[in-house]
């Protein structure tokens, strides 16, 4: 009982620290979830070879409520454009779809791996590139369309994110107006949080290794610490980052995200 007190309390301020980063950076959590996930899971005894795992499907989880609230305020804001969403988000769920048949053969390390890819590859983003790249000068239409969203939803599947990382890059590489972009990638987190958690539970049924209390891959007791904590902090970590000067927001996350892959990089090799 004192250890799932104590667990519910570590996680409950991991909830507090995310919420506030997320909100601060204007990020989803799932970048900065993983690997906080990585470090404190296998305190709480869960098996190396399935710690990815569980990191990613309690991650999954946690985007369902925020992509909700996010979505329902784009569309009262009219910023929601149903008739793109709707093959955007068919492929989102295939894309993602295919990451939760590849999930059950991947590996712990293989899983790293890729997510270390992502941060690398957002984090040349955001500090580099963005705002320069273009594609081309109409968003993507037909198996093109469903080509982009199949690959963000895969990709975030597989790394526990919300897609809004890729989405909105991608969308605004093809010209697509900003507000509308962030729209689609709140609905496309929606997509990618439903879809992955039913994948998860179902991969992760009886697998060993798993917490305690766990619903498949998702971690039912960190999910219910985290997720309130996320909601009240991620507000404050918003409203912090108005004082903060957009050039040196940029260049603080985009240290963040190097500095985690090379932390998680030393660690999976040694």
């Amino acid at each position: 009982m004192e250890d799932l007190f104590l667990r519910f309390i570590v996680f409950a301020i991991a909830g507090l620290v995310i919420g506030y980063l997320s909100g601060f950076f204007g990020i989803g959590g799932g970048i900065l979830r993983i690997p906080l996930f990585l470090d404190l899971l296998p305190i709480f005894g869960v098996a190396h070879p399935v710690v990815m795992h569980v990191a990613v499907g309690t991650s999954v989880a946690l985007i369902i409520p925020t992509a909700i609230a996010a979505s329902i305020k784009q569309y009262h804001l009219d910023n929601l454009d149903f008739g793109y969403l709707q093959s955007w988000a068919l492929g989102t769920f295939i894309g993602v779809v295919i990451g939760m048949l590849i999930l059950p053969y991947a590996t712990t390390n293989i899983l790293k791996a890729i997510f270390i890819i992502f941060l690398v590859t957002v984090g040349v983003y955001v500090g580099f590139v963005k705002d320069t790249v273009i594609i081309g000068p109409e968003p993507p239409k037909g198996i093109a369309k469903l080509s982009v969203s199949a690959v963000i939803g895969c990709c975030s599947a597989l790394t526990g994110t919300a897609g809004g990382a890729l989405t909105t890059p991608a969308l605004k590489a093809f010209n697509y107006p900003l507000k509308k972009a962030i729209a689609i990638a709140s609905a496309t987190g929606l997509v990618i949080g439903v879809v992955a958690s039913i994948g998860v539970i179902i991969h992760g049924w009886g697998v060993v290794g798993r917490p305690e209390y766990s619903l498949g891959y998702i971690d039912l007791m960190v999910f219910i610490a985290m997720l309130p904590m996320i909601l009240v902090a991620a507000p404050l970590g918003a409203k912090t980052s108005n004082a903060v000067i957009q050039k040196w927001l940029k260049w603080m996350y985009t240290l963040l995200l190097f500095v985690i892959a090379a932390n998680m990089t030393y660690h999976m090799l040694g």
